[in-house]
């Protein structure tokens, strides 16, 4: 039985953990929570995982004793041994889980989670987190070829996204300074999409931009495939930290993140360095909102959010030039002259 935060990005981190975990037991009978990203065929496919046998509710990853009783008669129907916990939380907010685990030791359930790696959540990727937990159980987890959606990758040369949205407004940059960047690039001479979520908010923080001379499309993706597709054929990506930066390592296109209120050495994509870059606002990190496990406490609670200001349009440049797609563009430039 495993456990993950329901967002879909940590589905996009965790589908290759699972499909390791299944070529080691290749026998066992996995449950979840309901996760869009892992409950898709084709991501399944991509990583080699069957899927999970069953389904439990989203919620039960909270472990609050009001649904203890029926997470426990789950647990006995199902036939379930072990609780592999991978959600993300530090020891002094997750007293639910300790109580959960300390009575499933008693009925000879084993439990596997992050707090075995030591202390408060190290300032690590998630990802490596995850592997490292099960690496630790003898479960071999190779994180070197993070692309696993490359196959469909199809970059338009010259095409830069920029996807301007994010479930919670605490994670978005302002349009002030989404628009200086447009412009930026357009004089850089890129052509520039942007694209966000389902949410009327953001949809109309899109539109608001679309006036840029820079901006040649306005994209509203209406499923998990359509965004893909549309990374998929991006020459790079500027993101707020949301599931597009997760999918685009995935697929191997370039990405640069901005991490408003989450640390960005814990929530980065797997990707190689010279793939993903990450602007951090310093003002996030030093906030009194922000917990060890690199999240705001204040998501969903409403905040004037100045760690938004910690982020400026030439960090975001900056950031750009580092990566191997702009090294690639410079050289293909100078040949051209």
């Amino acid at each position: 039985m495993v456990v993950i935060n329901e967002g879909v990005g940590n589905g996009i981190i965790v589908a290759p953990l699972l499909a390791a975990l299944e070529r080691r037991y290749p026998g066992w009978r996995c449950f979840m929570a309901p996760n869009i990203a892992l409950d898709a065929e084709w991501v399944r496919s991509a990583v080699g995982w069957q899927g999970a046998s069953g389904m439990f509710p989203a919620l039960w990853r909270r472990f609050l004793p009001a649904d203890r009783e029926a997470l426990w008669n789950f647990i006995d129907h199902a036939g379930v041994e072990l609780v592999i916990n991978l959600r993300m939380e530090f020891a002094e907010e997750d007293g639910n889980y300790f109580a959960f685990r300390s009575e499933a030791t008693k009925r000879g359930v084993e439990c596997w989670d992050l707090h075995e790696l030591g202390g408060q959540p190290q300032r690590l990727p998630f990802g490596e987190q995850a592997a490292g937990l099960l690496r630790a159980h003898d479960v071999p987890v190779d994180l070197s070829r993070p692309a696993w959606l490359a196959g469909r990758r199809q970059p338009r040369p010259g095409v830069i996204g920029c996807y301007v949205g994010a479930s919670a407004a605490v994670k978005r940059w302002p349009p002030g300074d989404w628009s200086t960047l447009i412009g930026q690039l357009g004089d850089r001479g890129l052509t520039v999409e942007v694209a966000v979520g389902p949410g009327a908010d953001e949809q109309a923080l899109a539109r608001r931009l679309s006036s840029a001379p820079a901006v040649a499309e306005t994209v509203f993706p209406q499923s998990l495939e359509a965004l893909r597709d549309w990374i998929a054929g991006l020459d790079v990506l500027v993101s707020n930290d949301t599931l597009a930066v997760h999918l685009a390592a995935a697929l191997g296109c370039p990405v640069v993140t901005l991490y408003l209120a989450t640390d960005g050495d814990i929530w980065s994509p797997v990707a190689a360095p010279d793939v993903s870059r990450a602007v951090q606002s310093a003002i996030a990190l030093s906030c009194s909102y922000m917990k060890p496990n690199g999240t705001c406490r204040r998501y969903y609670a409403g905040c004037p959010a100045p760690c938004a200001a910690g982020v400026r349009p030439a960090d975001v440049l900056i950031e750009l030039d580092q990566l191997e797609w702009s090294r690639r563009r410079a050289s293909h430039q100078e040949v051209v002259k």
